[in-house]
């Protein structure tokens, strides 16, 4: 149960925490709950300065004894009188055995614990080219408000540039040209085997956020998928975009031994960078090829195939494939990204 205190200020004293509070970018009341928290942990730890003072003396001492502890010429002092020196503080001062009953104390106590943790409390507020960055539960709630509103806005934003990329795929039809390139004769012949699992699809750089791939359009011939978006340390499209080679995998589950279901996940998993959600679905996909669309020595996209059977693609043909889709695709991919830095903002949050 949360209690409430009511504390009366003057018409001054008013003015001057609404002025302050606005500086700093806060309300009054935010302020004001921060000076009383402030008071209170000050109160708290009320022995810091003494304790503080104690160290620096003791550290201060220490390092007189180290001074008087070295053999150095003097021709004020001579060496007897240092040795008498030396040897009356450590009468008083049995540092080994201080040491250890100041540990035994604190350790003893239900305040010096308290105290030695205020000692940091400096440590909670720094200074960072000229602005002042206190570190308590106050600024944490208004970091995780301020990244929970830019999460809020990117999926705003993406919204408005998934629209805006339909536009775009629609003015060059990406689409009718996928569909096109797929009944080809060169796509034919590399799928002699395709069946109703086959479906072919496009990736480009996301507009939205660096280190991602961006799927363009729906799969084609039929199926989903348009705006979503991957690592690219994800599956077949990542690998191939870091490497940029054609990459062609007639079974995902290589070499072929006798493995049960969660054999085959753990798998999947460990080779592809995938969770187990994502394994599940990879594994109704058994072949896959997928390679970079190069335009104007520039790396525009990448081109994605896959099907539900093994040994679905003819790997001697996809040279053929590759060089098609490079002379058909990759301007309209180029025309894509060049029509979407209007809005594209490359910002990097992983």
């Amino acid at each position: 149960m949360t209690a409430t205190y009511y504390i009366s200020v003057g018409e001054v004293s008013d003015k001057l925490l609404r002025q302050v509070a606005s500086k700093r970018n806060m309300s009054p009341e935010d302020l004001a709950r921060s000076y009383v928290l402030s008071g209170l942990e000050n109160t708290r730890f009320q022995g810091v300065r003494y304790l503080t003072a104690c160290v620096i003396t003791a550290a201060v001492v220490l390092f007189g004894v180290w001074l008087l502890s070295i053999s150095l010429p003097s021709p004020v002092i001579g060496p007897k009188a240092l040795h008498w020196i030396r040897e009356f503080t450590f009468l008083f001062a049995p540092w080994p055995l201080t040491i250890l009953l100041a540990l035994w104390i604190v350790a003893r106590s239900e305040t010096s614990f308290p105290m030695l943790l205020g000692l940091f409390g400096a440590l909670r507020r720094i200074k960072l080219f000229g602005a002042e960055i206190e570190l308590n539960e106050q600024t944490k709630r208004r970091i995780q408000s301020a990244a929970s509103e830019i999460e809020l806005a990117l999926r705003e934003y993406k919204t408005r540039a998934d629209k805006e990329l339909v536009r775009i795929v629609a003015r060059y039809q990406v689409e009718q040209a996928l569909s096109k390139f797929i009944d080809s004769g060169s796509v034919k012949s590399l799928t002699l085997k395709r069946d109703k699992g086959f479906r072919c699809t496009i990736h480009i750089p996301d507009p939205i956020r660096d280190g991602r791939l961006y799927q363009l359009v729906d799969y084609c011939p039929s199926g989903l998928g348009r705006g979503r978006e991957f690592s690219t340390r994800f599956g077949i499209i990542g690998k191939v975009w870091r490497t940029e080679g054609p990459l062609l995998e007639n079974d995902l589950l290589t070499p072929q031994v006798q493995r049960t279901h969660e054999e085959e996940i753990d798998k999947i998993m460990s080779d592809w960078g995938m969770d187990r959600r994502e394994a599940e679905s990879a594994l109704k996909h058994r072949s896959y090829f997928c390679f970079p669309l190069v335009h104007e020595n520039r790396k525009v996209g990448l081109l994605y195939m896959d099907a539900e059977e093994k040994d679905s693609f003819d790997g001697t043909k996809q040279s053929d494939v590759s060089a098609r889709a490079q002379e058909e695709l990759a301007p309209l991919v180029a025309k894509v990204l060049d029509d979407s830095a209007t809005v594209s903002l490359h910002v990097e949050l992983d």
